[in-house]
């Protein structure tokens, strides 16, 4: 990431940090999902910098932007998008995430067809009516999603304040396949992470269970949608991605077996192409 440049904007009342490669190149930015940063986007950046302009944005409450004083709503961080794209100059890129950062960007591509040409979406969080999250553990079943947000911030502030060479060593028993350029940022990203939005994830108020046909019904740009294997805990049922496509003809799925909800670190081999060949669909020349 060195030779990358990094900026500030002020966007929404907030100071907006980001990462980017830069050059007169299509336009892509990247959204990450609650407890990463900007910099997590690393090891998929580099497959991509030859062809586009990067811009890998740190949400409020992470990274190196503002902490956002407890407000981590969903509009809100789709308005800190649209003021980000405008302050750059940005014309219409193509916009995406994983997990929070892909329901910032579906919401954004509703609330903002003008801003964007087309989304992509890692394994958002979009649940039937009645479904749950597939968990192998016998004890956490049933578990609430105030329970399940309250297990995840107790998860990721023990990397926050744990002494790095030991964080280092778990980390790495943890996810033995992540590389370099993934393990590192994704332990940084834990010690930027403001406490005010840890606490805030005990509510979990974008993962109630809801009929997403409504939103997709509004989003006329193009959106391939990246689903893993709702047995390793990824979010997106198959059930679910079938209604989202009968609300959008627009949305191409693309599943891909094995992965959990961290799809692109766990399935890399199928993430990137699928990507790729989206991008490509978009910006032709």
């Amino acid at each position: 990431m060195s030779t990358w440049s990094d900026g500030y904007v002020n966007s929404n009342g907030m100071k907006i940090h980001y990462y980017r490669t830069g050059g007169d190149k299509p336009k892509v930015i990247f959204n990450h999902g609650a407890g990463d940063d900007g910099s997590c986007w690393t090891h998929v950046v580099k497959e991509l910098e030859n062809d586009y302009d990067a811009i890998m944005l740190d949400a409020r409450g992470h990274g190196k932007s503002s902490s956002g004083k407890g407000d981590y709503s969903t509009a809100q961080r789709v308005e800190d998008l649209a003021g980000v794209i405008r302050a750059l100059g940005l014309d219409r890129p193509v916009i995406g995430g994983h997990s929070l950062g892909a329901d910032t960007s579906m919401n954004f591509a509703a609330a903002h067809p003008e801003l964007t040409r087309a989304i992509f979406l890692e394994d958002p969080p979009i649940m039937l009516p009645g479904e749950k999250w597939e968990i192998s553990d016998e004890k956490m079943k049933d578990m609430s999603l105030a329970d399940i947000g309250k297990m995840m911030r107790n998860f990721m502030l023990m990397f926050k304040i744990m002494p790095r060479f030991i964080a280092i060593g778990q980390a790495k028993k943890m996810n033995p396949t992540y590389p370099e350029d993934e393990l590192i940022p994704w332990l940084d990203s834990k010690e930027r992470m403001s406490f005010n939005f840890a606490n805030s994830m005990t509510s979990m108020s974008m993962m109630e269970p809801g009929d997403p046909s409504e939103l997709f019904k509004k989003i006329t740009v193009p959106v391939l949608l990246i689903i893993g294997d709702k047995k390793k805990m990824s979010i997106v049922s198959k059930e679910a991605a079938v209604k989202v496509v009968e609300a959008n003809h627009k949305v191409q799925v693309v599943q891909l077996e094995g992965a959990d909800h961290n799809i692109r670190r766990t399935r890399f081999d199928g993430y990137m192409p699928a990507l790729k060949d989206f991008l490509k669909e978009i910006y032709p020349s």
